[in-house]
C-alpha cells in the first residue's frame, strides 16, 4: 500500500528488494526444490519474479490485534482517518533487530508506513526530523561518490584499483552506500559504438553532447559559438603501429573557454584512415545539422559555425584530399610549381599567384587535387582562409628545428664548430635559473636536441636564442645571427596582440619573413627552402584572419593529445579504453571546470607578515603572489619581474594593501637604465618592449591595476635582457 514501486527504487533499493524476495522464496521447501535461483533466471524471468514479489509486499492484511504506536514517529491523523479502522499501522523501530524476518511475520501482519525490505527502513509518512537526517546523509553520500570519482579521474586510477578501494571502504558502516564495483561509480558504459573504417575503427563522440556540457558550465551569455577543429595523428606505442586520429574541438570566440579542448570523434588503427570521406562522414553530417538548425539548450538557439581547421601539413593534405608536401603543386596558399633539388621538393619562388576559394571548390587545379572532400558540403567554410598555417609545426618544429640541426650536424659549410655548440649548450643550462613558471620546460643542452619539444624550440626562438647567439656568434658569424634574429623578430610581432593587428608592424613582419627566406637560399642553399620554409611567406595571411599566431596554433591541442595517450592503460583495445575513459570524465560534475576560466582576477595568494613595507602599507594585508588570468607575479625571482602601463619594469618584493590609495599595490625596485638590445638593420628593440636593463632604484610603490604583463630576465654580460612574455595569449 505504501511500498515504492520497483521502478521508482534506487539501484541500492532494487538490490535490497531482490535479497528480500529471494529470502522469502527460500523459506518454502518446495520452492527450494522446484524454483530456480534468481541468478539463474532469464531477464524476463527476473522481471516476473520482481512483479510477483512487489504484489505480495503490497497486500494489506486485516487484523483485530491492536499494535503499539511509536509516539516518536506518529502517523498523520489525516491519513489515519482515511484508513480502515481494522488496519493499524505499526511504527515499531525495534523491527531493525537481527531477527528481522521473525518480527515481520509475527508483529507486522499489515503494511506499515515504515515499509521494510532488506535491512533498511524507508519512512514515507513522517513529520519528524528523521527524514531530514536521512536526506542529509543521502546528500553526503552523493558528494562522497562524486569526490571519489573526481579523484579517480584526476589521478587516472584504474578500475581494478578503484574497486579494491571501494571494497575496503564498504567494510565501514559509514560507507555502506558506496557501490561495490568501480564501473557503477564511474558510470562506465557497457559497450562502445564503433564503425569499421579501413584499416581500423572509428567512434563518434559527438559535437552536441560536448557543446551542451560546456554551455551548462559557462556564465557568459552566449548567442553564438565559433569552433576551431584539429585533426592530427598520434602514435600510441613504440612497439606497435597502432595510432589515434582524433577529431578535437575548441571554442574560439568565448574567452573563458580558450583552454577547453573536447573530443568529437576518434579513429584507431594500424595507420591513418585510407579514405578521408569515411573518416569525416559522421562529423560532417552533425556539423551541417548544427550550422543549419543551431544548438538548442534551455529553449535557446545558439548559432554554430566553423571558424577554421588547425592542421599540420600531412593532416591538411589528407582531409582536403590534395597533394602531400612533397608534390610539385602541394602549397595550399599559392599555385607555385615546386623544384626537385637534392632529393627535396623546394619552393624558391616568392611571388607566385595565390589560390582562391572558388578554384578549390571547383577543383580547377588537377595537379593539386586528388579527389573530393566532404568538407566542401559544410556551409560557410572558406578553403583558403579557414585553413591557417600552424606555426607550432611550421615554425617551431619545422624551420627552427631544421636550422639548429644544420648548425649541429649539417654539411660542412653550414655546420658550426663544436666549440660554439658547446658554448651554446652551457649558456642554455645557465639560463635554467632565469626561467619563470609560465614555461613548461627549462632550457636543455643541445646534446638533447633530438628530444626537444615544440615549446623548447619556441623558447629558443623568442627568448634564449637571441641572447645566447649574440654572445657566442660575435662578428665571425654576424650574418647567421642577423638571419636568425630576423625570424625571431617577425614571429614576436605576429604573436603580440598589440603589434600583429597594426598594419605597419604586420607589413614589416611579412617583409622580414621574405628576407629570411631569401637569405636562407644565400647562406644555406636553395635545397633548404622546403614546404615549411616556403610557408613563412604566407604566415601573415593567417594572422590577418585569426589574430595572434597562438590563437590558431596546435599547442593547446597537442597537450590534449598527450592526455589521450596517458589514459590508454594497456595495448589491448585502445579505442574502447579511451572512449570509456572519456565517457567517465564527461559524466563527472566537474567535467570541463578545471579548464574553464570563470574566476575573477587578480587573486592575491599566500599571505605573510615579512615585509618590506612603506609608511602607508597595511602590515596585516601582505601577500607573496598575484594570480592574473594568464600569468602570475610573485615576490621571488624569476617570477617577480613585471611591466606596467607606463613602460616601467619592476622587480616585486612585496604585495600589500595601501592605506593611502585604498587599493592593492606592489612594492619593488625599478630598473632605471633601459637601452636597446638590437637596432640597425632592424627596428629598435625597445619598440617591441625588449630592453637591456640595469641599475635598480630604491623601493617604490605601484598599483596592481597598472600591471600589464610579465617579464623574463636573461643574463647578458654584466646586465640583463628583459623580454615581455608573448606566448600567453
Amino acid at each position: 500500500m505504501f511500498l515504492k514501486s520497483y521502478i521508482d527504487l534506487t539501484h541500492l533499493g532494487k538490490n535490497k528488494r531482490l535479497k528480500t524476495s529471494t529470502k522469502k522464496d527460500c523459506q518454502d521447501p518446495d520452492a527450494i526444490m522446484f524454483r530456480k535461483s534468481y541468478t539463474d533466471l532469464t531477464r524476463l524471468g527476473k522481471n516476473k519474479r520482481l512483479k510477483a514479489s512487489t504484489k505480495k509486499d503490497c497486500q494489506v492484511v486485516e487484523t483485530n490485534e491492536e499494535l503499539p504506536v511509536n509516539v516518536s514517529n506518529p502517523v498523520s491523523s489525516e491519513v489515519a482517518d482515511k484508513l480502515d479502522d481494522s488496519v493499524e499501522l505499526s511504527l515499531n523501530k525495534n523491527l531493525l533487530s537481527s531477527n528481522l524476518s521473525d518480527k515481520i511475520s509475527s508483529e507486522v501482519p499489515c503494511c506499515s508506513t515504515n515499509q521494510i525490505y532488506g535491512d533498511e527502513v524507508v519512512q514515507f509518512i513522517s513529520d519528524s526530523d528523521d527524514n531530514d537526517e536521512w536526506y542529509e546523509k543521502f546528500n553526503e553520500s552523493d558528494a562522497l561518490k562524486e569526490s571519489l570519482k573526481d579523484w579517480a579521474i584526476s589521478f587516472n586510477i584504474s578500475l581494478v584499483s578503484l574497486t579494491s578501494l571501494l571494497c575496503i571502504l564498504k567494510l565501514h558502516k559509514c560507507f555502506s552506500n558506496l557501490p561495490s564495483d568501480a564501473r557503477s561509480l564511474m558510470k562506465t558504459p557497457y559497450s562502445v559504438a564503433m564503425v569499421p573504417i579501413e584499416p581500423g575503427h572509428y567512434s563518434h563522440i559527438g559535437l552536441v553532447v560536448n557543446l551542451r556540457s560546456i554551455w551548462e558550465k559557462v556564465k557568459e551569455n552566449i548567442s553564438s559559438i565559433e569552433l576551431l577543429i584539429n585533426i592530427d595523428g598520434l602514435p600510441l606505442f613504440k612497439s606497435s603501429c597502432n595510432e589515434f586520429w582524433p577529431i578535437l574541438g575548441r571554442v574560439a570566440n568565448v574567452p573563458s573557454l580558450k583552454s577547453v579542448i573536447f573530443p568529437i570523434g576518434i579513429y584507431c588503427g594500424p595507420g591513418k584512415p585510407k579514405r578521408c570521406t569515411e573518416y569525416l562522414k559522421e562529423f560532417v553530417e552533425e556539423t551541417k545539422m548544427l550550422i543549419r538548425h543551431g544548438l538548442i539548450v534551455s529553449d535557446k538557439i545558439i548559432s554554430i559555425s566553423i571558424k577554421g581547421f588547425i592542421l599540420d601539413t600531412p593532416a591538411k593534405s589528407f582531409i582536403l584530399n590534395t597533394k602531400g608536401h612533397t608534390g610539385y603543386y602541394s602549397c595550399t596558399k599559392c599555385t607555385q610549381s615546386g623544384v626537385w633539388i637534392q632529393n627535396r621538393m623546394t619552393f624558391p619562388e616568392l611571388n607566385a599567384p595565390l589560390r582562391s576559394h572558388e578554384a578549390f571548390v571547383e577543383q580547377k587545379d588537377e595537379d593539386f587535387h586528388c579527389g573530393e572532400t566532404l568538407l566542401t558540403t559544410i556551409p560557410g567554410l572558406h578553403f583558403i582562409h579557414s585553413f591557417p598555417l600552424d606555426y607550432m609545426h611550421l615554425v617551431c618544429l619545422g624551420v627552427v628545428r631544421n636550422l639548429m640541426y644544420l648548425w649541429i650536424s649539417g654539411p660542412v659549410p653550414t655546420r658550426l664548430p663544436s666549440k660554439i655548440i658547446s658554448e651554446i649548450s652551457s649558456e642554455l643550462v645557465v639560463m635554467k635559473n632565469s626561467t619563470p613558471s609560465e614555461f613548461n620546460r627549462k632550457p636543455r643542452s643541445l646534446t638533447e636536441i633530438k628530444r626537444w619539444k615544440a615549446t623548447e624550440f619556441r623558447q629558443f626562438l623568442l627568448y634564449t636564442g637571441p641572447v645566447i647567439l649574440k654572445q657566442v656568434f660575435k662578428k665571425d658569424y654576424e650574418s647567421l645571427y642577423n638571419h636568425f634574429l630576423s625570424l625571431s623578430i617577425s614571429i614576436s610581432i605576429l604573436l603580440s596582440p598589440n603589434f600583429c593587428t597594426n598594419d605597419e608592424y604586420s607589413k614589416y613582419a611579412k617583409n622580414l619573413l621574405i628576407h629570411f627566406v631569401k637569405t636562407t637560399m644565400k647562406l644555406y642553399g636553395c635545397q633548404y627552402v622546403t614546404s615549411n620554409m616556403h610557408g613563412l611567406i604566407h604566415l601573415v595571411d593567417s594572422v590577418d584572419h585569426f589574430g595572434p599566431l597562438d590563437l590558431s596554433s596546435s599547442f593547446p591541442f597537442e597537450n590534449y593529445l598527450q592526455h589521450l595517450k596517458k589514459i590508454v592503460r594497456k595495448g589491448d583495445k585502445p579505442l574502447q579504453q579511451v572512449v570509456k575513459r572519456l565517457s567517465e570524465i564527461m559524466s563527472s560534475d566537474s567535467f570541463f571546470l578545471p579548464s574553464i576560466n570563470i574566476e575573477e582576477f587578480p587573486k592575491f595568494l599566500k599571505p605573510h607578515f615579512k615585509g618590506p613595507l612603506l609608511n602607508t602599507s597595511d602590515p596585516n594585508r601582505q601577500y607573496s603572489s598575484i594570480q592574473f588570468s594568464n600569468f602570475s607575479i610573485s615576490t621571488t625571482y624569476p617570477n617577480s619581474c613585471s611591466i606596467f602601463k607606463c613602460g616601467n619594469i619592476l622587480l616585486v618584493v612585496n604585495i600589500v594593501f595601501s592605506n593611502e590609495k585604498q587599493k592593492m599595490v606592489v612594492i619593488g625596485r625599478q630598473f632605471l637604465e633601459k637601452t636597446n638590445f638590437y637596432n640597425s638593420p632592424f627596428l629598435d628593440s625597445s619598440a617591441l618592449g625588449v630592453h637591456v636593463v640595469s641599475n635598480l632604484s630604491n623601493l617604490v610603490e605601484k598599483s596592481v591595476d597598472d600591471i600589464v604583463g610579465k617579464i623574463i630576465l636573461l643574463p647578458f654580460q654584466d646586465k640583463q635582457v628583459a623580454f615581455p612574455l608573448l606566448h600567453l595569449v
